[in-house]
């Protein structure tokens, strides 16, 4: 097989879930052809999906090199950036994304999320409602939205934005266990929003036991979400419903990953 033959083989592989032989069709087409436009960017999104990612960054910064009109690969070396925590650079390749393609929703949104990690509301609500159009339903624009509402006091707009979030949740068994992880934190997330505090102990306690959490970043199904705020949000609910031992214990988890980071 010619290298053609092999990316559109990875390619195939990956959208089938396979990353395990989509790597290997793909590293067999760069050996073949490390020229060719798209199999670093193809690498690229397995690694970003197993969470190898200087790996992820090494592959997309390729791409750019290779077809620097790829706008995929500067949105997801963007990604790459706000995975470690380089903010500076993920607007510039946002930014060089918008330059090759003015509408690309995937830029916008990653613009809005960097406001909305600096707490600059007006402006993130403002590159997500520019993203909303293109995005065909994308949860983790409308659940970003439901969160600013929620914390401006918007109840109206919040309830519009988590019936939009619930819709793309409905069948949490056709996720792969990865996305299932942030489903369930997506779900735990709006039931405390709403006030539904056993659904969102319910769902966060099932990832907890899930997942081994850490002090760190993580991406699925375009959603950024920080695993502390698992925790987090966890203790806020307990010490809500009186649970003030379960919250208490909780923080002194929170505060030990912390340390732990800073070591």
């Amino acid at each position: 097989m010619d290298a053609e033959e092999l990316l559109d083989l990875g390619l195939t592989s990956q959208l089938k879930g396979d990353l395990i032989k989509a790597e290997d069709y793909l590293t067999k087409a760069l050996t073949q052809n490390p020229g060719l436009k798209g199999v670093h960017s193809g690498l690229g999104d397995i690694y970003l999906k197993q969470d190898r990612i200087d790996m992820a960054e090494e592959m997309y910064t390729k791409e750019i090199e290779i077809n620097p009109v790829s706008v995929k690969a500067h949105v997801e070396l963007a990604n790459v950036y706000i995975l470690k925590g380089d903010e500076k650079r993920a607007l510039l390749n946002f930014e060089n994304a918008l330059s090759i393609s003015s509408n690309d929703w995937r830029a916008l949104k990653g613009i809005g999320y960097i406001y909305f990690e600096k707490s600059e509301t007006s402006k993130a609500v403002g590159w997500f409602r520019m993203a909303v159009d293109g995005s065909k339903g994308d949860m983790a624009l409308h659940f970003w939205l439901a969160l600013i509402y929620h914390e401006s006091g918007f109840i109206t707009e919040m309830d519009t934005e988590i019936e939009k979030v619930k819709a793309g949740c409905k069948n949490v068994e056709k996720f792969s266990a990865k996305s299932r992880d942030v489903i369930l934190y997506i779900l735990g997330k709006i039931a405390a929003l709403q006030g539904i505090d056993k659904e969102a102990i319910k769902h966060l306690e099932e990832l907890r036991q899930r997942i081994k959490i850490k002090n760190r970043k993580k991406f699925e199904l375009g959603l950024f979400y920080d695993e502390l705020d698992i925790l987090r949000t966890l203790a806020e609910v307990y010490d809500k419903v009186g649970e003030k031992v379960l919250s208490n214990k909780i923080q002194e988890e929170i505060a030990g990953l912390t340390r732990a980071e800073n070591l």
